[in-house]
Order: structure tokens, then C-alpha cells, then sequence
């Protein structure tokens, strides 16, 4: 073999593997755009989740009920006044009544679960909304094994932060603005 044939065999192997690590370069970075724009997407949805779950504030229908259920208390208290009232306007009415009294318990109820369920995504001292959660996987050796730890990371608007539920920084915020959800643990 003379030279010349190894000198061109050896540039073709350098030049197919700059090929293969090019090939797999923007294989990766596709997928990492690919993981980006699901994200994003990801997140729209979930902002279009919470802008509609503002149109349909709780508080509104809870509102509408007890002015309801009001309403209804004061006109069966009207027909049981009158003595020329039909009995069975009156059942109805206290059917009625008791209807709405039990919806309004279930969404009470409702409320309820709604909040314990949300907690975990405000701050526990000032109920400021939670900005990031991130979860960072790690590859550590112990007893000859390779083993992942998975890391969680949150961080909420009034500074507070948790890494893996020890706190990184604490709560700045002493008064909670209007804009934060209260719960029934803040109420006097």
C-alpha cells in the first residue's frame, strides 16, 4: 500500500466521523428545540387554563347563591304569612330552598378542596404565586452503583425559595397584597 492510499483512507475517516459528530450535534439540538417549544406550548395552555378559571370566579357564584338562597328564606317566609297560600307553592318552595342550600354547601365544599389543592402553588407564609418549579435529575455513585437523585426546585414571587423542601431564601413580603389569594386560615 503506498502512502498516498493511507493518507486519503486516514482523511476519509476524519472527515466521516466530523460528519457523524455534526449528524448527532443537530440531532440533540433538535430534540432540545423540540422539548422548547412543547414547553411553550405547555405553558400557553396552562395560562389560558387560569385566565378562564378567573372568568369563573368562585367567589361570583357563592355570591349569586346566598343572595339566592336569601331571596328564597324571605319569600317562604312571606307565603307562610299569608294564610291564603296554596300548601304546595310553599313545599315547593322550601324544596327550593333546600336545594339551593346544599348546592351552595357543595360548592362550598368545592371551594374548599379547590384551596387545598392550590396551596401548594403559593407561598405558605404570604401566598404570593409560585414563579418556577424545576426538577434536576443527578447521577451519583454510592455502594459501586450508579444511582439518579431527582432535585426539585421552587421559587415563589415574594423571594421565598425551596430547594428539595429545605428554604434557599425567605419570604420578603410582610403584608400580603390584595392580588394574593387569601385562605380560610388567613380570614380573622
Amino acid at each position: 500500500m503506498s502512502n498516498q492510499i493511507i493518507f486519503y483512507t486516514q482523511l476519509a475517516s476524519i472527515i466521516a466521523f466530523i460528519s457523524t459528530l455534526f449528524v448527532l450535534y443537530r440531532v440533540l439540538v433538535s430534540q432540545k428545540d423540540a422539548t422548547i417549544e412543547l414547553l411553550r406550548e405547555q405553558i400557553l395552555m396552562l395560562k389560558d387554563q387560569l385566565s378562564e378559571a378567573k372568568q369563573q370566579s368562585p367567589d361570583e357564584v357563592a355570591k349569586r347563591l346566598s343572595e339566592r338562597v336569601k331571596l328564597t328564606t324571605e319569600e317562604l317566609t312571606r307565603l307562610h304569612q299569608d294564610k291564603t297560600t296554596n300548601q304546595a307553592t310553599i313545599e315547593a318552595k322550601e324544596a327550593e330552598l333546600t336545594n339551593a342550600q346544599r348546592e351552595l354547601a357543595d360548592l362550598k365544599e368545592q371551594l374548599e378542596y379547590a384551596q387545598e389543592i392550590a396551596a401548594e402553588y403559593f407561598c405558605p407564609h404570604c401566598k404570593a404565586p409560585m414563579e418556577t418549579r424545576e426538577f434536576h435529575s443527578e447521577l451519583v455513585e454510592f455502594g459501586g452503583r450508579d444511582l439518579d437523585v431527582d432535585h426539585e426546585y421552587i421559587s415563589f414571587a415574594c423571594g421565598l425559595a425551596l430547594a428539595d423542601g429545605k428554604t434557599v431564601s425567605t419570604c420578603r413580603v410582610r403584608n400580603p397584597p390584595a392580588i394574593y389569594h387569601k385562605t380560610e386560615a388567613d380570614s380573622p
